[in-house]
């Protein structure tokens, strides 16, 4: 029994549906009129969409940037780098993290994988951060989170001029008031301002200054101290003269009486003294006082353990995040109690001296009294002359009396010493504070850039305290302070008060030179070499680009308008770019449709036909920006070119669709027949022709990356294009040729009728010499395949526009004169350049992009050159690089998008070398660059090392510093703060002009190479005690009462940092890249002119990978070639999974699994014309042109589709299979040629076109014409052949009343 294959039903059977072809044909109108209905959408739509210049575009970047003003690269990375990486890389959905340590600044890269919500990820980032600040010291600013979005692009840079204004004014008048005006444009996020005078107000402390009044102060405390120390000598006078004048009296009265009388008074004199009490009397006050003071010393010494113990836990490694953490918040709170405690116990150490000053005083006062008393009473004894009458009679009486004379008078000579030992510990205590207090009178020392910052910030102060409200209802607001407003007030202002007699208080200008200063002779923006202003425009990411260039356009010419003389010179302006790209893709668009119409009206000879089939293009377009609109899909570039590309593929379902009905009028089928039918047997072709272009860009969904982001609006406007097409070919092409095509037609001879025989000679050719055909084609694939890959690949096509962006790099060690005199010589030249319309060039500002960038130097320039429409800039760029080759500094142009694109995919060779080790980082980075510059191809060989400065390095003896009781941190932090020698303060408005606040010591107090050895180190320093704990530091705090507690401190603790450290000079990265957490150098290098990419990374790649790299070191490659590979890799899984899903939908139409392989014989074809057109073209493979392979996989097998379809349609009519297959090539020979190429023609413009509108686009066009030439003509050859190898067996109809269910 013979096998039959289902094929179904034969085209033409009236039982055949065909609802939506008859539907059409039926109602006319219902279909004219939906159609008006998406064209009026259409045109809604497309007035409210604003054009832009790329895709929304959500790159999965975020960049976190910390400065801490002073610090170096490795205080940067080990403070806040390493502790930001770690605590980010907990992050869900983290891909990557990178980060960078340069002089004050840290900035961590984060890359997250695609899809991922960055609105939730930023709110997390902050808190992650939050949790860190608490950890840093005071000058660590706040960090400030970046994403990464084409706004941060500048939409549009601006030369601001007058006519009437100098450069001062001008620039007062763009601060004050225009930028203003600028930054308040709708869409605009900020506006960048270069070439405006920046004041400063500069505040020295003067060393001179100081040590002058040091001096007074000493003086004066000095004399202070006399007057008090003759106080205490004038009593010691006193009480030495009556203790003499009491010794002689006591002599006297020892000589009145008998020995034995002596002999007693002197037992009672003995008995007396060891009676009395030495213990001083104080007060409950000073007992109060001397214990409050014991207690603050023994608590200062209870914190610096607990600090110390705590700075073990920070150093120790196994101690977990959340210990070091709790030690370090603990030790914040320490810190701020001992400075507490070390204020009380200054204030208590004042109180004290006073109080024992006044004890001293009221005993010394007391005892002259008794003294003064005694010498009476023995005066008045010794002169009664009366005083031995009765003697014999009254002996006992006598004796006794002189004997309580002679105890009073020993008991005030025991008072008299005491005072005496009162009065030299006085001296002595009046002795050790002088020493210290002159000592410690030293403003130098005690002075500081960060305590004059602080007292500043104090006195500067203005601030709502509340409010108060009144009986009567009324609210008042209560404001303290007022701010500085004058250069005066700043001198004047009083920093504090000694309280010494004598001495006015000490004001800023005494101990400081105050003087203001500008960078007018610094700043460099330029405008045809004239001075003039530069403002970059960055626009908000949620505002379309070209919306936001009209806006600011709008507004420059308000204000050119509003202010006289003032000029306004746009020098980019990516709203020039977006129209400029609209205007050459629309008018691309419509010569391709123009070209297509005519290969219709050529063939068909009729203009009802090609009228019909015209309409399809703007109905399709309209349709498919009806649905951009509702899906999100902006007009930008990308979509604009997926239009374009499809423009030539919209007519296609409608030719074969009427060309049909045409073919059927013709035979004589009435005018509904022909409609309904000729649409109903093409019905299924075309929508498996519409189906496989369709599904070779469904794959994207699973395309990550780059290569998602930049086609997915392609593959949406093409595809909705395509199905809109499909649409109108089922719906108004029959409605249409129902009502235009009532005259009977007449099928005249043309010349495919003269070609017919021809061809068919040429088949039956081919079908008998199977074998050379097929291998001449596979021949053909693996050269042309072979070749074009060994020219390599890039990523985008190069961009022409009119526009030149140049950038002058300096050489290492310029100056800022030189950089000027460089800048103003490459302007010079640019200007000579025929075209050159406009130059503007201004030295580079820390923006957004710069910021970012670690390369370039602190001079570098950039110049912006603008030209008419019809100017190259490329060409232009040439030109200026060739005049400018002769300079010592480097000229690079590039165009906007060049630039734009590279910013995107990177650029050139480069790979990162990892290592822990500093020294063996450097050498594996220098020895790669050395062997990477030996590479043909490369330039600009960069060991990423440039930044590299001379250093020094503390190396600490620990051992000798803990004999001094210092550790490490201790040392480190006396040795930062000596090299803290300059801040920055709040911005001040002083003489009405807004200023910067700069406090900086002078150059002489300034630490050098030769000084640092012998900084000195004080172990009893404040900042020892209250900042890093050391356990000596207690006494510091209390030295000044130290004497009132009866301990010796009259030793100098100080040492010099050589006698603990040595200091040698090394080499010092200016930036630490980090990638991953682990330490890296980034080496670089430039493709030269006429290399590629991809080739070069090769050799350099073998080149590398051949050397014998130092232990631990590793490399990793990260370049343009990288970034090639990872998008050429997406490309191809979309390529495979659309043939796959192209197969799907072939099967389904064939009902055959082994078909669809006839049809699929024909993409390798079409790739062979891709690869012939890239070569004879001179273009390369790109990513770009791999999507028009990947198009070709769809398009090609469109005739095919049809071809095979109509074979199967003869065969189950009841031809033979060779019949039937020459047959159907020869009926399907004209629709095949047509929708090819109306196609070809379609982008025939855009790929020999010289524009920058076209440029994206140009690889895809010219792979498609390619492809579609070869492989069509291929097609009507090789299908054939492969239809007869394959398609062998028999078909088996199933005919529709077979499946009409029988009843019982």
């Amino acid at each position: 029994m013979r096998r039959f294959r289902t094929y179904g039903a034969p085209y033409g059977a009236e039982e055949r549906k065909n609802f939506v072809p008859g539907f059409s044909v039926k109602k006319p109108l219902t279909v004219y009129v939906v159609a008006l209905a998406i064209l009026v959408l259409g045109v809604v739509a497309y007035l409210k969409m604003t054009p832009d210049l790329m895709p929304n575009m959500d790159y999965p970047y975020v960049i976190v940037v910390t400065s801490d003003p002073g610090a170096s690269p490795e205080s940067i990375e080990e403070e806040i780098t390493k502790p930001l990486e770690k605590s980010l890389a907990t992050l869900d959905q983290l891909k990557n993290i990178t980060s960078t340590s340069q002089n004050s600044v840290s900035m961590v890269v984060l890359e997250f994988e695609n899809g991922a919500n960055m609105d939730s990820l930023g709110i997390d980032i902050q808190q992650q951060i939050s949790a860190l600040e608490g950890q840093w010291s005071d000058t660590v600013s706040s960090p400030y989170i970046l994403k990464v979005n084409p706004s941060m692009i500048p939409v549009m840079v601006a030369a601001i001029s007058s006519d009437t204004m100098d450069v001062g004014e001008l620039s007062d008048f763009v601060d004050e008031e225009l930028t203003a005006k600028l930054t308040g444009i709708t869409g605009v996020a900020s506006v960048d301002i270069s070439g405006t005078i920046d004041r400063e107000m500069h505040v020295v402390l003067d060393a001179e200054k100081m040590a002058a009044l040091t001096e007074t102060v000493r003086q004066n405390a000095g004399k202070l101290l006399d007057k008090e120390a003759g106080k205490l000598s004038s009593a010691r006078k006193q009480v030495t003269d009556a203790q003499a004048a009491l010794d002689a009296g006591i002599k006297q009265a020892a000589d009145g009486i008998g020995d034995g009388v002596t002999d007693a008074l002197n037992q009672a004199v003995e008995a007396l003294k060891n009676a009395l009490d030495f213990t001083p009397n104080m007060s409950e006050e000073e007992k109060q006082l001397r214990q409050t003071i014991a207690a603050d010393q023994e608590a200062m010494n209870a914190n610096n353990e607990k600090i110390q113990s705590n700075l073990g836990i920070i150093a120790d490694p196994d101690a977990t995040e959340e210990e070091k953490a709790a030690a370090m918040a603990e030790n914040e709170a320490l810190t701020a109690a001992n400075l507490e405690l070390a204020r009380r116990l200054t204030e208590n150490t004042q109180t004290l001296t006073r109080l024992v000053a006044q004890r001293t005083e009221e005993q010394l006062r007391q005892g002259m009294e008794d003294l003064r008393k005694t010498i009476r009473d023995i005066e008045a004894f010794l002169n009664d002359p009366h005083r031995f009458d009765a003697l014999g009679n009254q002996i006992s009486s006598g004796a006794e009396s002189l004997i309580d004379g002679m105890l009073l008078m020993t008991e005030s000579n025991v008072q008299l010493k005491l005072a005496l030992q009162q009065i030299e510990e006085g001296e002595k205590q009046l002795a050790q504070i002088r020493r210290q207090v002159l000592e410690q009178l030293d403003l130098n020392g005690m002075l500081s850039v960060s305590m004059i910052e602080q007292l500043l910030t104090a006195q500067d102060f203005s601030m709502p305290a509340g409010y108060i409200d009144d009986n009567d209802g009324i609210s008042y607001m209560v404001s303290v302070g007022n701010e500085i407003t004058t250069t005066q007030e700043l001198e004047d202002m009083v920093l504090f008060d000694l309280g010494i007699d004598g001495m006015e208080p000490i004001r800023l200008s005494d101990v400081a030179t105050v003087f203001y200063t500008d960078n007018s002779d610094e700043i460099y923006a330029k405008l045809d070499g004239n001075n003039g202003i530069i403002a970059s425009f960055s626009k908000q990411s949620n505002y379309a680009t070209a919306e936001v260039s009209d806006n600011i356009v709008a507004r420059l010419d308000e204000l050119t308008t509003e202010y006289e003389g003032i000029h306004f010179k746009p020098l980019m302006d990516q709203g020039d770019y977006i129209h400029l790209i609209v205007e050459t893709i629309v008018s691309s668009l419509l010569w391709g449709a123009l070209f297509s119409v005519v290969v219709l009206f050529l063939f068909l000879r009729d203009w009802r036909p090609t009228l019909i089939t015209l309409i399809s293009i703007p109905a399709s377009v309209v349709f498919a920006v009806v649905l951009m609109y509702f899906t999100g899909v902006t007009i930008n570039m990308i979509s604009l070119s997926g239009l374009l590309v499809a423009v030539g593929m919209l007519v296609d379902n409608s030719v074969v669709v009427i060309e049909n009905i045409y073919r059927l009028r013709a035979k004589g089928a009435t005018v509904v027949q022909a409609a309904v039918s000729g649409a109903q047997q093409v019905l299924g072709a075309i929508v498996a022709s519409t189906l496989t272009t369709v599904c070779v860009f469904a794959p994207i969904v699973f395309v990550e990356g780059l290569t998602r982001e930049l086609f997915t609006d392609l593959a949406l406007t093409m595809t909705y294009s395509l199905l809109a097409s499909l649409l109108v070919a089922l719906t108004m092409v029959p409605a249409m040729a129902s009502g235009l095509l009532q005259r009977p037609l007449e099928q005249k001879p043309g010349l495919l009728d003269k070609i017919y025989p021809a061809y068919k000679k040429a088949i039956r050719w081919s079908l008998d010499h199977k074998a050379a055909v097929l291998a001449g084609s596979l021949a053909l694939l693996i050269l042309t395949g072979i070749a074009t890959v060994s020219r390599g690949f890039s990523f985008m096509p190069e961009f022409d526009m009119n526009t030149v962006n140049v950038t002058v790099s300096m050489p290492e060690g310029c100056t800022r004169e030189e950089a000027v005199a460089y800048t103003d010589e490459v302007a010079r030249r640019c200007m000579t350049v025929e075209g050159v319309d406009a130059v503007g060039a201004m030295i580079q500002t820390d923006t957004a992009l710069t910021m970012m960038s670690t390369a370039g130097g602190e001079y570098d320039a950039t110049v912006y050159i603008t030209m008419p429409d019809s100017y190259s800039g490329n060409e232009a760029g040439k030109e200026i690089e060739a005049l400018c080759a002769d300079m010592d500094c480097k000229v690079t142009a590039v165009n906007i998008m060049s630039s734009m694109m590279s910013y995107v995919t990177g650029n050139g060779v480069s790979l990162q070398v990892y290592c822990e080790d500093m020294e063996a980082l450097q050498s594996a980075a220098k020895s790669i660059a050395a062997r990477m510059a030996q590479v043909d191809g490369t330039v600009d060989v960069s060991d990423g090392l440039e930044d590299a400065a001379q250093a020094l390095h503390v190396t600490v003896d620990r051992t000798k510093a803990m004999e001094h009781g210092m550790t490490v941190a201790q040392i480190y932090m006396q040795i930062a703060a000596a090299l803290n020698t300059t801040s920055t303060g709040t911005d001040m408005v002083l003489d009405d002009s807004s200023m910067q606040l700069i406090i900086q010591q002078d150059e002489s107090s300034k630490m050098t190479v030769e000084t640092l050895p012998e900084l000195k180190i004080d172990p009893d320093s404040a900042m020892s005690a209250a900042m890093s704990g050391s356990t000596s530091s207690g006494s510091s705090s209390s030295s000044s009462l130290s004497s009132l507690s009866g301990e010796e401190t009259d030793t100098d603790n100080s040492f010099l940092l050589k006698d603990v450290a040595t200091v040698e000079k090394t080499v010092s990265l200016n930036t630490i890249s980090r990638d991953q957490q682990r330490r890296c150098v980034t080496v670089t290098a430039g493709i030269a002119d006429g290399s590629n990419v991809t080739l070069v990374s090769s050799e350099v790649t073998k080149a590398v990978e051949a050397m014998e790299l130092p232990a631990g070191v590793t490399i990793e490659f990260n370049g343009e070639n990288e970034q090639i590979m990872d998008a050429m890799g997406q490309l191809l899984l979309m390529l495979l999974l659309g043939i796959v899903l192209v197969y799907f939908v072939m099967v389904a139409q064939f009902q055959s699994l082994r078909e669809p392989f006839i049809v699929m014989f024909t993409i390798p074809l079409a790739f062979t014309g891709g690869f012939l057109a890239l070569l004879l073209s001179g273009t390369g493979l790109s990513v770009i042109s791999l999507i028009g392979f990947v198009m070709l996989v769809g398009i090609i097998v469109n005739n095919g589709i049809v071809l095979v379809d109509y074979i199967n349609q003869q065969r189950l009519a009841g031809m033979e299979r060779r019949e039937a297959v020459i047959d159907a090539c020869v009926t399907r020979l004209r629709p095949i040629l047509m929708t090819s190429l109306t196609t070809i023609l379609g982008l025939i413009v855009t790929a020999l076109a010289k524009n920058a509108g076209t440029s994206l686009i140009q690889p895809v066009a010219l792979v498609c014409i390619g492809g579609l030439l070869y492989a069509t003509l291929m097609t009507l050859f090789v299908v054939p052949c492969m239809y007869e190898i394959v398609s062998k067996k028999n078909l088996r109809h199933v005919d529709e009343k077979d499946l009409v269910i029988l009843k019982d």
